[in-house]
């Protein structure tokens, strides 16, 4: 039995073994399997071939079948040919080889036909883009753009190009739908970034526009992980002007993008009552939704109203030029003869400025236009002889001292409103040119009081070189300017936030700072790698990266600079307002998506993935 029992295990070990030789036998038969490559014999079976992963696959001309690598052998495509194109026996090769050439150029003309088509698309969003950019109406492109493209590509390269340059859709509903897609791309990529973030700061400023309709314009500060980036908002019509309504058009646009007020860390607008008013007021609103929002009143507008400020002997001497100006302005025919007379006595200038209140700059530029073209301006009224009144004020030297003192203070005044606007200003730079700016009031009424000089305005010197007629004028109002100065800006001086402009200083007031954020204060001006790069860094940039290591003070940090303090991004798209919505077209229903792809340098329209979500229609 036991025997048995041994012959039977032989016997299931021999089995067993035979087996596992067959497998490998089959596996190696596979591995032998070889790849097999066309020949241009096989074009006489009515065959080419199409590449897949490497693998050469045979593919019937005639009926387009695609076959296995391993039947790429002659056998099976002549087997192929006999038992499904018996009637084409009579073809040769040469006929099978014009076949696979016409296929081959319906497929590359197919091809150019789907790139060039897509390629219009992308062209026409591109141009859309620019025609926003430029705020240009709509119709530019059918009317102008594409006619002249047309005619420079026939002249250059022919009427083929003409054909394939038509392609491009062109009209005004299609460049509106551009527009209003790059616009919803920009605002959705917008508030993604402003949800990411969870802090921003808003910029709100309301106008009329030409049309008399009143347009709420809005910006936002906030930072992303390397900077803080400065971007248009939204812009809405408004029925009224009450701070309520500001308030209620801000809400909606936040709960339709899904942004909160808690996000919101400062509000900067202009003076007007329904934007300030503690109780009705846009920020009195603001401030009942999030209580801890930092509220500024425009720093430009506040300037402004300083400057106004003149006494009753130099407004008297505004009025007086602005009487002369418009004499000759309101006047064509004046106009044309006072330029002739410029250019006979050889002037710099030919015309004279108009005064707009509204515009900041407007005093200085057109007491300084005046008081160069002085000489012209007395010559033109004696002409005249129609309006001696003018002629006596000109030929005054204490009349024109006083003049040329106005061209001096207005001068350093339009500077200073000058280097508070632009892009990327924060409360610590600007803040810094009016304390400037104070100072040097009190350092030359200190001067003019003990020395009787007035070296610091030039144009009065020579007018007045022993300051006789203009020492009490200038000193009263350089003290009245000190005065408002001192009323519109009451703390300029904030030495607590120094830390903010160089953490490295030694000596610092850290008086407003907890006991964490002096800690991580140590830890950054002890940083030898973050004092190297602190001279090569813009300061948001240099806090941005701070906040990523030292969240307490970094935040702190980036609190104090994220606020805007101006709202010169709100009057700049006023000004664009004006030029995009002119009085022949002053119908547009609204401006919203052209401003924000015009105005929009933060955040730019993902066109190629615009063009690519659209299927392609060529113009016809």
């Amino acid at each position: 039995m036991a025997d048995c029992s041994e012959s039977r295990k032989r016997k299931n070990n021999s089995s067993i073994n035979d087996l596992n030789e067959n497998d490998n036998a089959g596996s190696s038969k596979v591995a032998k399997t070889k790849t097999r490559y066309y020949q241009d014999s096989y074009l006489n079976y009515g065959f080419t071939f199409v590449d897949k992963k490497g693998i050469q696959h045979p593919r019937c001309l005639l009926c387009g079948d695609i076959l296995a690598n391993e039947a790429m052998v002659p056998s099976k495509l002549q087997r192929h040919f006999q038992t499904k194109h018996h009637n084409a026996n009579n073809k040769n090769s040469a006929y099978f080889r014009c076949l696979m050439d016409s296929q081959q150029k319906q497929a590359q003309l197919f091809m150019k036909t789907v790139s060039v088509s897509d390629k219009a698309q992308l062209a026409s969003f591109e141009v859309a883009e620019l025609v926003a950019m430029a705020m240009k109406p709509h119709t530019i492109v059918e009317s102008l753009i594409m006619p002249a493209c047309k005619i420079m590509v026939k002249t250059m390269l022919g009427d083929d190009a003409e054909k394939v340059i038509s392609k491009m859709p062109s009209s005004n509903n299609t460049v509106s739908r551009r527009i209003e897609a790059m616009s919803s791309d920009i605002n959705n990529n917008v508030c993604v970034l402003l949800q990411t973030c969870k802090r921003f700061a808003l910029q709100i400023n309301e106008s009329t526009d030409v049309s008399g309709k009143s347009q709420l314009l809005a910006f936002v500060r906030f930072s992303n992980s390397t900077k803080m980036l400065e971007q248009f908002l939204f812009c809405k019509e408004l029925i009224e002007t009450k701070g309520e309504d500001v308030f209620k058009h801000v809400c909606t646009f936040f709960s339709e993008n899904d942004l909160l007020w808690e996000w919101c860390v400062a509000i900067c607008t202009d003076g007007a009552p329904s934007m300030t008013g503690k109780m009705r007021g846009f920020t009195a609103f603001a401030k009942r939704e999030n209580p801890n929002i930092i509220t500024t009143h425009c720093f430009i507008h506040r300037e402004a109203l300083v400057s106004k400020t003149l006494g009753t002997e130099l407004q008297s001497v505004l009025d007086q030029v602005i009487k002369i100006v418009n004499f000759i302005k309101v006047h064509p025919v004046k106009c044309r003869l006072f330029e002739k007379l410029c250019k006979d006595m050889g002037s710099e200038h030919y015309t004279l400025l108009m005064h707009t209140e509204v515009r900041w700059l407007s005093r200085g530029k057109v007491l300084s236009r005046v008081y160069e073209l002085r000489d012209e301006l007395r010559q033109f009224f004696l002409n005249e002889q129609a309006n001696n009144e003018f002629v006596t004020l000109l030929a005054d030297p204490t009349w024109c001292s006083k003049l040329a003192y106005l061209v001096d203070i207005f001068e350093v005044l339009n500077a200073l409103n000058s280097g508070m606007q632009g892009n990327d200003s924060n409360i610590l730079s600007v803040t810094d040119k009016l304390q400037a700016f104070r100072r040097k009031l009190l350092m030359w009424t200190s001067e003019i009081e003990t020395t009787y000089l007035i070296c610091m305005f030039p144009r009065a010197v020579q007018a007045d070189p022993g300051a006789v007629v203009l020492h009490d004028v200038i000193v009263k109002h350089l003290s009245q300017l000190g005065d408002n100065l001192q009323h519109y800006f009451p703390s300029l001086d904030i030495p607590g936030n120094d830390w903010t402009r160089n953490p490295f200083h030694q000596q610092l007031d850290l008086s407003n700072l907890q006991m964490t954020e002096k800690e991580q204060l140590l830890d950054i001006a002890s940083d030898r790698t973050l004092q190297l790069k602190f001279k090569d860094m813009n300061l948001t940039e240099f806090w941005i990266m701070v906040e990523k290591e030292r969240p307490v003070l970094g935040a702190k940090a980036v609190g104090i600079l994220i606020p805007f303090c101006t709202t010169y991004l709100c009057e700049k798209a006023f000004s664009a307002l004006t030029l995009l919505k002119t009085k022949h077209r002053g119908c547009l229903l609204s401006v919203e998506n052209d401003l924000r792809v015009c105005l929009s340098t933060a955040v730019r329209a993902r066109i190629d993935k615009l063009s690519n979500s659209l299927r392609s229609q060529p113009s016809h």
